[in-house]
């Protein structure tokens, strides 16, 4: 009994120390302090940290919405694009009917021009061949008179006759005016 009363006893002295003596008191004390001034600085980096991410955050939502914008406007212009494209089409098939059709008359003009000079060639080359077959044919029809002629005058041309046409010659020769 002596020993329990002894330990209650010790237990009432201990609890009837102050509380500022105590060692646990003074830690908690110290804690909380340290606590309190780590709080401060540590509570300003975490600020930080969440402003400047709160920063980043705000502008990759304005460059969203600019991106977003950028690409409104190139999807209404491309809308606009192929509206127009129908019109676009039409218009540059009739460009180039009228390329073709100013093309197809400059064609057309060249190649009448160019029948004409070949069509022009043929008929003076014609022309030169029908004079020459006739300078051939006066030729050959010149030779053939003459042989007949040859022949009728020797056939029937007398020798007295044969002398009065040369004598006739003669004096046909000496009535021309030769040089002048």
């Amino acid at each position: 009994m002596i020993t329990e009363n002894t330990d209650i006893a010790a237990a009432v002295a201990e609890e009837s120390e102050i509380f500022y003596q105590s060692a646990e008191f003074w830690v908690s004390v110290a804690f909380v302090l340290v606590v309190a001034f780590l709080f401060i600085p540590i509570s300003r980096v975490v600020r930080n940290l969440i402003n400047q991410r709160i920063t980043r955050i705000r502008t990759e939502l304005q460059d969203a919405e600019t991106l977003k914008t950028d690409a409104q406007k190139l999807y209404a212009d491309y809308e606009r694009k192929f509206a127009n494209i129908d019109k676009e089409i039409a218009d540059i098939v009739a460009s180039q009917q009228e390329v073709i059709a100013k093309t197809k008359e400059k064609k057309t003009l060249e190649l009448k021009q160019m029948l004409q000079r070949k069509q022009d060639e043929t008929e003076a080359r014609v022309e030169q061949s029908f004079e020459q077959a006739k300078a051939e044919m006066n030729v050959l029809i010149c030779n053939n008179a003459f042989k007949i002629l040859t022949k009728a005058i020797k056939k029937n041309l007398k020798k007295t006759d044969y002398n009065k046409l040369i004598d006739a010659s003669i004096t046909n020769i000496g009535k021309m005016d030769i040089g002048g």
